[in-house]
C-alpha cells in the first residue's frame, strides 16, 4: 500500500487495514494483515501499527516444512524529499542517526509494504527450527557422530 504525503496533510491521519498478499521473497501463504495509521507531526511523518503473517520456511535441522505466525509492531519515520536532503546535508560524517532515523518519502510517497517487509525480515530467526523440536531427528543424529567423515579422511593424512 502507498500513502501519497498530500493524502496525510488533508486528512490529518489515514488509517489502514489490509491484506497483502505478495511480497518480496517470502512465502506467505495466507498473506499478511497489515493495520495502522499514517500521521503528521511537524515537518516529519510517521507510520505506526501492527502486522500478522504465517510464513512458509523450511527448518534448518530436518528440512520439514515448518510455518510459524509472526506478529509484532512496527514504525516508520519519513521527511518529504527536501526535508530529507536538508536532514542528511545536517549530518556530520562521522555522525549516527540517533534515536530517530528517517526515511525518505520517495516521489512523495510511502510505501508501508516496503517498511513491513523490513520489520519481517529483522524479526525473523536466522535460523528457524521446528518448536518445541524436530519430529523426524534421522537426519540431524547422522552428523551427531564424533567420527569424521570418510570423505575428510585423507586430508587428515596430509603431513607438513
Amino acid at each position: 500500500m502507498i500513502i501519497k504525503l498530500n493524502e496525510i496533510i488533508n486528512e490529518s491521519e489515514i488509517v489502514f487495514d489490509y491484506v497483502e498478499q505478495t511480497m518480496d521473497s517470502l512465502d506467505i501463504p495466507e498473506g499478511i494483515a497489515i493495520k495502522g495509521r499514517a500521521y503528521k507531526e511537524g515537518d516529519q511523518y510517521i507510520v505506526e501499527g501492527s502486522y500478522r503473517a504465517v510464513l512458509r520456511l523450511e527448518c534448518v535441522r530436518c528440512l520439514t516444512e515448518i510455518e510459524p505466525l509472526i506478529q509484532e509492531d512496527f514504525k516508520g519515520f519519513y521527511l518529504d524529499p527536501k526535508e530529507y536532503s536538508k536532514y542528511i546535508s545536517s549530518l556530520k560524517p562521522e555522525e549516527e542517526f540517533g534515536d530517530n532515523h528517517f526515511e525518505e518519502a520517495v516521489d512523495s510517497e510511502i510505501n508501508i509494504s516496503n517498511l513491513v517487509r523490513e520489520y519481517i525480515i529483522l524479526d525473523l530467526s536466522q535460523y528457524e527450527t521446528c518448536l518445541p523440536e524436530c519430529t523426524d531427528a534421522s537426519e540431524v543424529e547422522k552428523y551427531l557422530k564424533d567420527d569424521v567423515d570418510p570423505r575428510w579422511q585423507q586430508l587428515l593424512d596430509i603431513k607438513f
